[in-house]
């Protein structure tokens, strides 16, 4: 309980963090846009379609895992060792890209039956750091479910957003024992 009240405190830290640092490095200064002249794009515009987009590509990537297919999701993680998951849900971490692979490998096990939904929260973006709060809804054909609150964090790896932790908690009200994720 501790512990998830410290990681609760520093992601509370990290996103102020973000919101600062991202309202500091702001500019009224438009872009002009090579063979474009007329089409001016701000900073943050920018920014935020790149990360929107990864987003998208990361619904799109869980509604194919839920089906028995990580790769898509996979592809979406930096394959290094400085990569993360902490489940809430087994109260299991892991640390480096072979863990957090084994665990997208297995995490439905037998059970590729389940419908997908979100519910995104917050979400914000730097230079080169982002993140996203959602809620995320996982329900199988026979009606057994289970509700997580999500935070993911996001680098920028060669100009290209990357996964490097994730972390889920059950939301509350739900009976870990109903669903079996492992």
């Amino acid at each position: 309980m501790k512990r998830n009240i410290s990681v609760f405190i520093l992601l509370i830290l990290l996103a102020s963090s973000f919101k600062y640092r991202t309202k500091s490095r702001e500019t009224d200064q438009k872009l002009i846009t090579a063979g474009y002249p007329s089409q001016v794009i701000s900073p943050k515009e920018d920014k935020s379609i790149s990360f929107d987009a990864t987003v998208l590509k990361l619904q799109q990537a869980h509604q194919e895992f839920v089906k028995g297919n990580p790769e898509p999701l996979k592809a979406l993680w930096a394959h290094n060792d400085e990569v993360t998951v902490f489940d809430g849900i087994a109260n299991q971490e892991f640390k480096g890209w072979k863990a957090v692979e084994s665990s997208l490998d297995n995490a439905f096990g037998d059970h590729n039956n389940y419908n997908y939904s979100f519910s995104k929260i917050a979400s914000n973006q730097g230079d080169d750091q982002a993140y996203l709060l959602q809620e995320e809804h996982y329900k199988q054909s026979d009606g057994k479910a289970v509700d997580l609150h999500v935070t993911i964090v996001f680098r920028k790896e060669n100009n290209v957003w990357k996964i490097y932790h994730r972390h889920e908690d059950n939301l509350a009200g739900i009976n870990q024992s109903d669903v079996s994720t492992k």
